[in-house]
């Protein structure tokens, strides 16, 4: 690619000056590699105009969750998630303007990650930060996402997925400290809920006669699919609500007022401390999901009812659990011969 008069280093990021309106501008160009330095220097000349924001990174961060809200394609719950996963990203970069922000920056966040957290969530605050610039690039704040550049491992799809043996998920529900832990663990285990489907269980999703458990839609929730999906109860399940009693607001604990807003109360911390404790660090709350599908489909129950369940796709299910199901016989039962009598 040749060259552009006008770019320049300054530090280790390369810049563009140019002409606007008869004064000279410098425009950032987010990085440090002459090629990509280029290619961006183009986008500038094409379409030097972008819309001025003296909004802070944080600001921006509310701003784009609050369209996502709008949007119905983010719930209280998930905005959050994502909200942390922004702020950790804010505070790690430590810059007040979003334009100043490269592929530099971001793949060092991630490394940071690594060190930190398991590689799949490491990729899910990626995809979040993703997601943040996809929309700075649609209302014309950067020119191009600074999370294109960045390099991701690999992450292996057929590993096997932790999962608890029967006794390991009996011995964490047993030695539980107290009865908002075991409620925990039993929707985990016994029911394949996930974190946030936990926090914010109601005890109208609860039917004890009929022996169900619904997730579905409240003022502060939805499910993850946008449907309601019905799960049946074990009988230990059954047994553990009717002394733990169906406990209204919420069946994990009210809400604890902070200043002036409401937070739902996060089990996050006694949660990992408990399984420290029990010499289990591995085992959180999606491992309990884990663990819910990966025993019923070696137990030989269909892989569709596990997804309705769940409140997968199929397909999802299929690509993770299958390799579990027990030896199928049912392609004898074309070929199979009467025995004569």
């Amino acid at each position: 690619m040749g060259k552009i008069k006008g770019i320049f280093l300054r530090g280790n990021i390369y810049w563009l000056a140019k002409m606007e309106a008869g004064r000279r501008t410098q425009v950032s160009l987010h990085t440090g590699d002459y090629s990509d330095a280029v290619g961006e220097a183009v986008k500038v000349l094409q379409d030097p105009f972008l819309e001025k924001s003296d909004a802070p990174l944080k600001q921006e961060i509310v701003a784009f969750l609050d369209h996502k809200g709008r949007q119905n394609e983010y719930s209280p719950a998930s905005r959050e998630s994502k909200q942390y996963a922004l702020n950790g990203f804010a505070e790690f970069v430590k810059k007040r303007d979003v334009s100043g922000i490269t592929t530099g920056d971001v793949q060092r966040y991630y490394r940071d990650l690594q060190t930190r957290v398991s590689e799949s969530t490491a990729q899910g605050y990626v995809t979040t930060i993703r997601s943040f610039f996809n929309w700075q690039v649609d209302q014309k704040r950067i020119r191009s996402n600074p999370v294109s550049g960045v390099k991701l491992a690999k992450l292996d799809s057929k590993s096997r997925l932790l999962f608890c043996s029967p006794e390991q998920r009996d011995s964490l529900i047993a030695n539980a400290p107290n009865e908002e832990m075991k409620f925990i663990l039993y929707c985990g285990f016994h029911a394949g809920l996930r974190k946030n489907e936990i926090i914010e269980a109601r005890p109208d999703w609860f039917d004890l006669n009929h022996g169900s458990l619904e997730v579905r839609a409240t003022d502060s929730f939805r499910p993850k699919d946008r449907e309601a999906r019905t799960i049946p109860l074990t009988s230990e399940f059954q047994q553990f609500l009717r002394r733990y009693g169906l406990r209204s607001p919420f069946m994990l604990r009210p809400d604890v007022e902070k200043g002036a807003s409401l937070y739902r109360y996060d089990f996050r911390r006694p949660f990992r401390d408990y399984m420290r404790a029990q010499g289990c660090e591995w085992v959180t709350p999606h491992v309990m999901r884990h663990t819910f599908a990966s025993l019923l489909v070696s137990k030989g129950v269909s892989i569709y009812k596990v997804a309705v369940w769940m409140g997968d796709d199929v397909r999802v299910v299929q690509k993770h659990y299958a390799k579990l199901s027990p030896k199928d016989d049912d392609i004898e039962k074309a070929f199979a011969k009467k025995i004569a009598r």
